[in-house]
This record gives C-alpha cells, sequence and structure tokens, in this order.
C-alpha cells in the first residue's frame, strides 16, 4: 500500500464521475451511480478514451465494500479505495474532488467471498 494518494475523484460531465488513476483516466457513467452507491451493485468501470468511433471499454468494477462505507474500484488484479460519503458528495457536487487510495488484495478470505472473483457466498 503506498502512502500517497494513487489518483483522484472529480465530477463531470453529464453526471459522469472522472476518475484518474495513476496516468490512466477513467468514468463511471451517470446511470450507474445509483445502482452502485443506493443499491451496493458491481456497476462497470470504463476507460475515459474510447478509440475513435469504437465502443467504450469496460476495464474493471466498481463496487461497495462489505460495511458499505467505501466504494471500491478493481482494475485488473489492482484494487483503490473511496470513502463512500466523500464519492457521494463529489458526484453530487458538493466537494471538487477527492484522494483515491490503493489497497493490497491478499487473496485470501476476500477471493473466497466474491463472486466476480470466482468466489461463493457464504
Amino acid at each position: 500500500m503506498t502512502q500517497y494518494p494513487a489518483g483522484i475523484v472529480m465530477g463531470g460531465s453529464e453526471g459522469c464521475v472522472h476518475l484518474r488513476i495513476w496516468d490512466e483516466r477513467y468514468i463511471l457513467q451517470s446511470e450507474d451511480l445509483g445502482a452502485l452507491v443506493f443499491l451496493g451493485e458491481l456497476v462497470p468501470l470504463i476507460r475515459d478514451s474510447p478509440p475513435p468511433n469504437g465502443p467504450s471499454v469496460t476495464v474493471g468494477v466498481a463496487h461497495l465494500n462489505r460495511s458499505g462505507r467505501a466504494v471500491l474500484l478493481e482494475i485488473g488484479n489492482q484494487c483503490y479505495l473511496i470513502p463512500r460519503d466523500r464519492f457521494v458528495m463529489v458526484a453530487l457536487g458538493d466537494e471538487v474532488s477527492t484522494p483515491i487510495a490503493e489497497i493490497a488484495i491478499d487473496g485470501g478470505d476476500s477471493a473466497i467471498n466474491l463472486p466476480w472473483r470466482g468466489g461463493v457466498l457464504s
């Protein structure tokens, strides 16, 4: 885990939320934000700059953690965390931005309980 932010969350046009993680840019679309924040569903994380005239590319997922207090972003084998309350404030336009923290995935208990990682809910 790094001691400095891995990225930043910013509000965007048309209700989208823009994320910058290291040198990459991603978007959470406005129609997915309610499902993420209020229902806790898995929503696609889309690369911000799709090829010209090409379809959007889903590169990861966003979901709430077990307690519902944080938004987790999973891109490949990397995982990032944003406090849910801060995420909502940015999405609603009450804050300009908030940092993203990188977290370690140990592959232990969390891999067993996450069905989208091939695990089974207990």
